[in-house]
């Protein structure tokens, strides 16, 4: 795989977001995490620390202004609302994640003993 595609799919080696803790916006090649109503960019990886790809945010909006388009107010290219814009191809895009149990890491909270049945 090319290497400027590598970085789409960092969370995939990492079985620990099968549940999609971290989304990933291919537009701006950034990984993030919900914050109440907010998305909170990641600059490294939670699980293993590598520093993840530098934002391509400002240059998507460079962009968009050099061809007088305003996001705000304008339609713009189809391009522009994927990673199309950069050349990424789609099928560099992470893959869907199933949302199953995270091998190694499950807990069944309902065998778990309530702290007052344990002093009965």
């Amino acid at each position: 795989m090319d290497e400027k595609y590598q970085s789409a799919d960092h969370m995939a080696k990492h079985p620990q977001n099968r549940w999609g803790s971290v989304h990933y916006d291919d537009r701006f090649d950034i990984y993030w995490v919900k914050a109440g109503g907010a998305k909170q960019q990641l600059f490294y990886c939670p699980w293993c620390g590598e520093k993840l790809p530098e934002s391509q945010r400002r240059r998507w909006f460079d962009e968009l202004d050099e061809r007088g388009i305003d996001p705000a107010d304008d339609d713009f290219p189809d391009e522009y609302k994927s990673g199309a814009w950069r050349g990424v191809n789609p099928e560099y895009l992470p893959s869907s994640y199933d949302g199953g149990p995270i091998e190694g890491r499950y807990i069944d909270f309902f065998d778990l003993e309530a702290d007052d049945d344990k002093d009965e």
